[in-house]
């Protein structure tokens, strides 16, 4: 039996620290560490636990303090198509947990089915796109118009976020 490394569920809601991104991946952190007016976040849904694929997860626009309303997250939309997690920052509670979406359904929620992530070309083949559970061959043309399918860490991702933000000029 494989001991997960963090337990979620679909539906529940991550915040996650824009100011911590340049500490280790490996260090705990307990609540009074995200208190403080000037502490900002962004937010995260989990989809779907995918096993050894990751931790599907959908990230919101919103930019906050550490209570904000759950309609606020999910009215704000995407920063950008969904992504994969490995949920070392939900374990050692560097992502503290603000909610949870009662009646969740990755289908209707989050639209699931046509989540479409794409794994990279193996020796002699094109590249993959996954979607709904399934694989296809595409071309390597039409590769670059998919998410990659990584499993990212949680301060690589929130470099990513914050670049992310900065790109849209939203202030942080």
């Amino acid at each position: 039996m494989v001991n997960k490394l963090a337990n979620v569920s679909g539906g529940e809601i991550f915040a996650i620290p824009l100011f911590l991104s340049d500490r280790s991946d490996l260090e705990r952190f307990k609540k009074s560490d995200f208190s403080g007016e000037n502490k900002k976040f962004a937010y995260c849904r989990i989809i779907k636990d995918l096993g050894g694929g990751g931790i599907l997860i959908e990230v919101f626009t919103l930019i906050n303090g550490l209570s904000p309303e759950i309609e606020d997250i999910i009215q704000s939309g995407r920063l950008f198509p969904p992504i994969t997690i490995n949920g070392l920052g939900i374990y050692k509670k560097r992502w503290p947990k603000v909610g949870q979406e009662e009646k969740y359904d990755c289908e209707i929620d989050s639209h699931f089915s046509q989540i479409q992530l794409l794994l990279p070309a193996l020796p002699h083949e094109k590249p993959r796109l996954w979607q709904n559970g399934q694989e296809k061959f595409i071309s390597f043309e039409e590769s670059k118009d998919y998410e990659e399918w990584t499993v990212w860490l949680s301060s690589h991702l929130e470099k990513r976020f914050i670049e992310s933000l900065k790109a849209r000029v939203i202030n942080i």
